[in-house]
């Protein structure tokens, strides 16, 4: 892996938020340069959350992607927003109680 970029959203409460949180301490960890970009609502439970890591061997210009290489969706608004813009041989993860779509 020479740089992935990984999105983590869905609604507060699910812990996106720590995913990536964890997902960054591992890269660091590893030696990996590594950026994290959490990004929420004003609500601490149900509102809009978001996460974006980027893991690179190399210097990282930006913590913002446009095109993950890894989606995880955690509720559908979150598959529905992001998932057009996973790049195309990308991986979705997605929680299948809550996206009805795929």
């Amino acid at each position: 892996m020479v740089r992935e970029q990984f999105l983590f959203a869905g609604f507060g409460g699910q812990g996106i938020i720590l995913m990536g949180t964890l997902l960054a301490q591992t890269g660091m960890e590893e030696g990996k340069n590594v950026t994290y970009f959490p990004s929420y609502g004003p609500a601490m439970r149900g509102g809009t959350a978001n996460c974006s890591v980027v893991v690179s061997k190399n210097e990282i210009a930006s913590p913002i992607i446009s095109f993950p290489d890894v989606l995880v969706a955690m509720n559908q608004e979150s598959f529905v927003r992001f998932e057009p813009e996973t790049k195309r041989e990308g991986i979705i993860f997605y929680n299948s109680s809550l996206v009805t779509s795929s």
